[in-house]
């Protein structure tokens, strides 16, 4: 099956050719939880699978001031909910790579959680190739490096009840939003979607041309209670990175983002503010 393509419109001037009416418009890939023009640091944000761009907000608030969270939203997503979600890797870290080339200004660190973390992680090695401005650092949070891929059984193609249970069991407690019948039937189709990216990714293949370990540093966040996230999972980001390297554990599961909030932007600030040390 193909990726759905952005679309462009075609009109008829004058002399009856078509001509092309408008570009797509990448403005809706980034929403700007609390919008800062003068911040002195972009910090990209890819979410979980199944998220959206609002799942944000609260590290946005947490955050120094002169930090501005610019949070992807992927097709099918939050607002993008009309559209069909991206299932290739390649084609999505493209079209994120071009949103942050054109709406991002640098300096900016690249953040993602979970399958966001391999979203971030291929949009930084797609702007390395392409020579523009790269990210100053790339932070990955809840996700194992790109190399080791999951010894769990894929849920991606399960069916519906099994997949139910299977995201259960991936939280690590029960989800109760997940006993909402209509909203499992609009998110499904979602879910299904990112854990595929996830369940399908090779870290070989996946890059036009794969180069060496980035040069930016990266900053590995995990929960000490994520059985998905081992430590050595976590701490092997440190081969993808000619640059430096660190690994925080915090208190929670899979989704610490969500559960010990305000730790993880303690956390995120004081790499931000490291990497200002080394500027």
């Amino acid at each position: 099956m193909q990726e759905p393509q952005e679309r462009t419109g075609r009109v008829r001037d004058p002399g009856g050719r078509a001509r092309l009416a408008d570009r797509p418009d990448r403005r809706n890939w980034i929403q700007y939880p609390l919008p800062n023009p003068d911040a002195s640091l972009r910090l990209v944000c890819v979410p979980y699978s199944g998220g959206r761009a609002s799942v944000f907000r609260r590290l946005a608030a947490d955050l120094p001031r002169d930090v501005e969270v610019c949070a992807v939203e992927l097709p099918g997503h939050g607002r993008r909910l009309g559209e069909a979600p991206m299932t290739r890797m390649r084609p999505l870290a493209e079209r994120v790579a071009d949103a942050v080339a054109e709406q991002v200004r640098p300096p900016f660190v690249l953040l993602g959680y979970s399958v966001g973390a391999l979203i971030a992680f291929e949009t930084a090695r797609e702007l390395v190739r392409r020579g523009g401005p790269g990210p100053n650092a790339l932070f990955v949070a809840a996700a194992r490096a790109p190399h080791l891929r999951s010894t769990r059984p894929p849920l991606h193609e399960l069916s519906r009840s099994e997949l139910i249970d299977g995201l259960h069991r991936l939280a690590g407690r029960h989800n109760d939003l997940l006993d909402n019948e209509e909203l499992v039937d609009v998110m499904l189709p979602v879910l299904r979607a990112d854990l595929g990216l996830d369940e399908t990714y090779d870290h070989e293949t996946c890059a036009r041309d794969p180069g060496g370990p980035l040069d930016c540093p990266i900053a590995a966040f995990g929960g000490g209670e994520d059985w998905t996230v081992s430590r050595p999972g976590l701490r092997a980001w440190r081969e993808h990175t000619a640059g430096g390297f660190s690994a925080t554990t915090l208190p929670g599961g899979h989704f610490f983002l969500d559960s010990s909030p305000g730790l993880f932007a303690e956390a995120v600030a004081a790499e931000i503010e490291r990497l200002d040390e080394t500027v």
